[in-house]
């Protein structure tokens, strides 16, 4: 009986692990198309549309909720971060119209 608790036990560790190898670079990945499209989107609408920052979150997915955005200081752009900012990027506001990321 031990020693089947050990192989399923095993298994299981040896099972998570794999888990773990072929899902953390997609959520990477994901992450760091969630914060470009959070800075893109923000620093569009709240200086192409010119719209208040509160209106601006309120267009976005609700699966991006938990990314951060913040208007840069010189307002020339929005910064949006992931996980203390772990994941961030920056659009800035193009003076001939529109936002780049960056």
């Amino acid at each position: 009986m031990r020693r089947a608790l050990r192989i399923v036990a095993i298994v299981l560790i040896a099972l998570l692990l794999i888990a773990a190898i072929v899902l953390v670079p997609r959520a990477v990945g994901m992450a760091e198309v969630g914060v470009g499209y959070v800075a893109k989107q923000v620093c569009s609408c709240l200086y192409v549309a010119e719209r208040a920052l509160e209106a601006c979150r309120a267009d976005l997915l609700p699966s991006m909720d938990r990314i951060q955005a913040s208007v840069l200081p010189d307002r020339q752009g929005v910064r949006a971060s992931l996980l203390g900012g772990r994941f961030e990027r920056t659009a800035l506001r193009d003076p001939d119209g529109g936002c780049t990321l960056q």
